[in-house]
């Protein structure tokens, strides 16, 4: 049986990578406006093979650090403090901000080459992002520790928790294949914007409170 409090920790969490402008989110904007929706898959497939890895070596990690130990409260604090900062982000982020950087730095910088163009990502590119993504290290990392023994701990504990979030992350990834350019603009308005970004905002300090009084 899953605790509702790990699974409401898995969604939230989850929440903030789908609807932020992030790596993953961002290659698949420019590289379906460029190379067409349908070049995504293949990206898309490898996106979550790496994904899967991530989150299956977060929690062994996690599995082997000893209960009450130092570092499993360094951990739980550690989780503490970057939803802290995710929350605090989120909530004094303005859609102005967004668009400035969206405007000035450029999405396509992200992915040109020298000469000016967008490459064609494939497989192993989609396998290999989420191994540089330190955010997303910290994401998995901290649902791992805060969610597994919810899930019922063990490997078991680590596939429920990766099928939702997988299962999530390509959805997401294939909604901003398809309309990545309507997702964007909600973001950079000035009202649906920041409506977003202060629900989430709220729903990461509820999380974050919750775990808190909880402890280690």
């Amino acid at each position: 049986m899953v605790e509702t409090e790990a699974l409401l920790t898995v969604l939230t969490v989850l929440a903030i990578g789908l609807v932020t402008p992030g790596p993953n989110n961002v290659t698949c904007v420019v590289h379906a406006g460029v190379h067409g929706a349908r070049s995504n898959v293949v990206l898309i497939a490898g996106m979550l093979v790496g994904f899967l890895s991530v989150h299956l070596v977060s929690g062994m990690l996690v599995e082997q650090v000893n209960e009450g130990s130092l570092l499993w409260v360094a951990l739980h604090w550690f989780g503490l403090l970057f939803l802290g900062l995710i929350a605090f982000r989120l909530l004094t982020l303005k859609p102005a901000s967004i668009r400035e950087a969206m405007d000035d730095e450029g999405l396509e910088s992200l992915l040109r080459l020298q000469d000016g163009t967008v490459p064609r990502l494939g497989f192993r590119t989609g396998v290999m992002m989420q191994f540089v993504n330190g955010k997303e290290w910290a994401l998995v990392i901290t649902i791992m520790r805060q969610a597994l023994d919810g899930f019922g701990g063990g490997l078991w504990g680590m596939l429920l928790i990766a099928s939702l979030t997988c299962t999530g992350g390509v959805a997401a990834m294939s909604m901003w294949s398809v309309g990545g350019g309507r997702l964007t603009n909600v973001l950079r308005d000035d009202v649906r914007g920041r409506r977003v970004l202060v629900v989430l905002g709220v729903l990461v300090t509820l999380l974050l409170v919750a775990l808190g009084l909880r402890g280690p």
